[in-house]
């Protein structure tokens, strides 16, 4: 049965090893799999009296080192999505790359809803408690709000210095 896939990724070892994962790991042949990254872009903002004094002195206005640095991400952003897709498609995943703008759980969840996708993979990057609580774990939201089942690959970044991580077994998955 052909499933509906989403992968949501960042520029992080983290994202490398969840996707190396998912590819040993969780994807089959026929899965119709599509890389996501979302941009949370936000303007700059300042207090209007030293936006008026940065102005003054030659600056670049706010508006349009806003606009450059969206610009910037967003040609990131791409190259990114390329880098995941040839490692996908060395392992025989062709694979469609999205990238959303807005808050990352909010993104994810009105995409996976959306697209009618049947099962979303986030990385976790291993947040402590008292992280979780004050900024919020996408991969803990996503996993109380996604209307699909979740998978979270923990982050597995400086657990394997010097040790090649070999290919394993499929074995069973809890998704939430």
């Amino acid at each position: 049965m052909k499933r509906k896939v989403a992968i949501a990724l960042e520029s992080s070892p983290c994202s490398v090893d969840a996707l190396r994962w998912l590819i040993d790991n969780f994807l089959n042949d026929d899965d119709e799999v599509t890389l996501i990254h979302v941009l949370d872009l936000r303007p700059i903002i300042l207090p209007d009296q030293d936006r008026q004094k940065m102005e003054g002195f030659g600056y670049a206005s706010l508006k349009d080192l806003t606009k450059n640095l969206d610009e910037l991400y967003k040609k990131k952003a791409r190259e990114m999505i390329k880098e995941f897709q040839k490692i996908c498609l060395r392992n025989g995943f062709d694979t469609e790359g999205v990238i959303l703008q807005g808050k990352v759980k909010y993104a994810l969840c009105d995409f996976a809803l959306r697209e009618n996708i049947d099962v979303v993979a986030v990385g976790s990057q291993g947040l402590g408690a008292t992280s979780r609580i004050l900024i919020g774990s996408v991969s803990d939201y996503c996993v109380h709000n996604m209307p699909c089942p979740v998978i979270v690959v923990k982050c597995m970044e400086n657990k394997h210095e010097g040790t090649k991580i070999e290919k394993t077994e499929k074995k069973n998955i809890l998704c939430a």
